[in-house]
């Protein structure tokens, strides 16, 4: 009860505040330093994640130092030699500064590389999580000395100590020595972090630098190789063009060749076969009398008319028509699209009309004209080959019939160009088994008293086919197709041996002693310098005198390649036969040839022979050759003679020697007797 009568009710042992308050007080401070050393924490560890450059990390290092630890200052050096002073970090500043701890410290630190409480009496290492370790301070030397307390931890990367974080002068408010050293180590651990991470950063940069570098420069390269590339892309590019128009294009006039014009043929042949309705024309262009020009005036001269004569023939085509140049002074016409036959026919007339006006090339005024052969293209052709040949087949026949005009191909010109190659297999087939045969006609010496039995000077050979199915054939009935072919080298050949024969058979028998014997022969033989040392070669294999040999050429022979004619000449005359013209007064008939050629001979033709009955003339001019044969050396020898007046008058006109039917019909080898020879004396005779 108390004084005033009321009941107590004892509740329990009464709290000793003096006791409770302060320790209560304690509590609540380090509950608040806990928090805020763990708010800090968070500080740091959210600024060592976040921030990238050092001196603003160290900076606001500082402040959260300051304000969330318990010291004021921080210090931070590195072990190695990157050149990096020490940061000395305070509430003032945060700079760079000396180092402040000795180098036997800095080494001890680096070896153990463990949390260390280091004074002048002892040092405290947190061996690990919750262990300490006690230890003297160890001296090496005098300079080993401490003025501050240090509380250090290293700064580890891969488990290396690479530097350390330490505060100066640190005095622990808890006296918790363990604490401290977790602490420290924690915040160790953060700052090694950020300048790890810093590091990597940097060398990220770096990497990034040298990579971007790297890649700039391979980049340039590469530019420079593309560039490189694309230059020898377009360089190859242009090289094949070029080489592609070298492949089709003349080289002189820039047409199209013969590939190019092909291959366009081809392609509108196809077109005909899919529109049966659809035309196109092939003209065949040849020059005239170009070899003349191109041999007498020089290929400079000859290269220039080609230019000219195409450029005035593209101007006679319709846009979508195509010419092309073969080669030589042959060119051929497309016509893409053909309505008509006229339309063909219009545009060979403008070509020969532009062609036979006159060229006035390096100051020369040159005539030329064309013939054209010209084929209409339908379904029946297979091949540009075929198309090609019909054309220039329906072009000779243009030539044929007077040069400068335009014919067209019909079936019966195929007809004889398929009877013009099965005459040169029949041909060959008589060169193998020798179906041709001579035939001798006399040439007599007109000083004789009696001429039909005068002196025979000699015997010009005639050349005869004995056909298996036609008979006996002259010249005329195949020599075109062997000049053409090229046989009649061969066919000559065979001449030549069995001339030498029938001479040596003659000298046997004794009845025409040291005769002569002339063969004529196809211009061809003068033509090459090797195919005039290959004739003297058969002539001194086969003729034991050479100068019983009369080699004869008609005008034909000099007029394409003069100087080489020439030349050729020479060379037959140095080997030891005679030469002699022949057909003189049927053809051009020029005085050069009687003056600068080295005849023996001059065979008047018979046409000059028959006109000396009603051309006082040309009788006059026959004796003007006889005086002009005294002055150069040739003598005169006159063809075809067929009656005792042209026999007289050819006499009267100075001529040395005669032959023809009146004198002698042409014999066989044996000249046994006549022989009933139908051939015209008037053709090559061995040509």
């Amino acid at each position: 009860m108390d004084s005033r009568g009321n009941k107590l009710i004892n509740t329990g042992p009464v709290m000793d505040t003096s006791r409770t308050v302060p320790k209560l007080r304690s509590l609540l401070k380090k509950y608040k330093n806990i928090k805020t050393i763990q708010t800090g924490l968070l500080k740091l560890s959210e600024l060592c994640s976040t921030e990238t450059d050092l001196v603003c990390f160290y900076n606001k290092l500082q402040k959260i130092i300051q304000r969330y630890f318990p010291a004021d200052n921080l210090y931070i050096e590195h072990f190695d030699n990157s050149g990096r002073d020490p940061y000395f970090i305070n509430e003032l500043f945060c700079a760079p500064i000396k180092p402040q701890l000795n180098a036997d410290i800095l080494d001890f630190v680096a070896a153990t590389a463990k949390p260390i409480y280091l004074n002048h009496d002892q040092i405290v290492i947190l061996e690990n999580e919750n262990e300490l370790i006690k230890r003297p301070f160890p001296v090496r030397n005098d300079h080993t000395k401490l003025v501050d307390v240090w509380l250090i931890a290293p700064l580890t990367m891969a488990e290396k100590a690479f530097g350390l974080v330490a505060i100066k002068g640190f005095a622990s408010q808890s006296k918790n020595c363990l604490a401290d050293l977790q602490l420290i180590r924690y915040i160790a651990s953060q700052i090694s972090a950020c300048i790890q991470r810093h590091h990597a950063l940097n060398q990220l940069k770096a990497y990034s630098q040298d990579i971007n570098q790297i890649i700039g420069e391979r980049t340039a390269d590469l530019q420079q190789k593309n560039l490189r590339l694309r230059k020898q892309v377009e360089e190859r590019r242009e090289i094949e063009q070029q080489l592609y128009f070298a492949a089709h294009h003349d080289t002189l006039t820039k047409l199209p060749n013969r590939a190019m014009f092909s291959e366009r043929l081809e392609h509108s042949l196809k077109h005909v076969k899919r529109h049966p309705d659809h035309r196109f024309a092939v003209l065949f262009i040849d020059l005239d009398r170009f070899k003349v020009i191109n041999d007498t005036l020089g290929h400079h001269i000859g290269d220039l008319l080609l230019v000219e004569i195409s450029e005035r023939i593209a101007d006679c085509i319709r846009g979508n028509d195509i010419l092309a140049r073969l080669g030589g002074d042959e060119f051929v016409i497309l016509l893409d699209t053909l309505v008509q036959h006229e339309d063909a026919e219009d545009i060979a007339l403008r070509i020969i009309e532009t062609i036979e006006k006159p060229f006035v090339i390096d100051g020369q005024e040159l005539y030329s004209s064309a013939s054209i052969g010209i084929t209409v293209c339908d379904r029946h052709y297979e091949n540009a080959a075929q198309v090609l040949r019909d054309a220039d087949a329906a072009m000779y026949q243009a030539k044929a019939l007077g040069k400068g005009r335009f014919i067209f191909f019909d079936d019966s010109m195929r007809q004889q160009l398929m009877a013009n190659l099965n005459l040169e297999h029949e041909l060959r087939k008589a060169l193998r088994e020798e179906q041709f045969v001579l035939h001798f006609q006399k040439i007599t010496d007109l000083h004789s008293e009696k001429i039909e039995q005068g002196e025979t000077l000699g015997f010009e050979t005639l050349l005869r086919w004995q056909h298996p199915q036609r008979g006996l054939l002259s010249p005329g009935d195949f020599l075109e197709v062997a000049e053409e072919s090229g046989l009649i080298i061969d066919i000559e050949c065979w001449v030549l041996a069995t001339v030498a024969k029938q001479l040596q058979s003659w000298d046997q028998q004794g009845d025409y002693p040291n005769t002569f014997v002339s063969v004529n022969l196809s211009p061809r033989q003068l033509q090459q310098k090797n195919q005039v040392n290959q004739l003297i070669g058969i002539i001194h294999k086969h003729f034991l005198q050479p100068e019983r040999l009369i080699l004869e050429f008609n005008e034909r022979a000099f007029v394409q390649s003069p100087e080489q004619s020439l030349q050729a000449l020479k060379m037959l005359k140095s080997a030891g036969v005679k030469l002699a013209l022949d057909d003189y007064g049927y053809g051009l008939s020029s005085l050069n040839y009687l003056s600068n050629y080295p005849f023996a001979f001059i065979k008047l033709h018979q046409s000059f022979v028959k006109s000396l009955k009603n051309n006082e003339r040309n009788l006059t001019l026959a004796r003007s050759l006889h005086e002009l044969g005294d002055s150069f050396g040739f003598r005169l020898v006159a063809e075809g003679v067929e009656t005792q007046a042209q026999l007289e008058l050819v006499k009267q006109a100075g001529c040395d020697y005669a032959q023809g039917y009146f004198i002698s019909r042409p014999q066989a080898a044996d000249l046994s007797e006549d022989v009933d020879d139908n051939g015209d004396d008037d053709v090559i005779d061995c040509a």
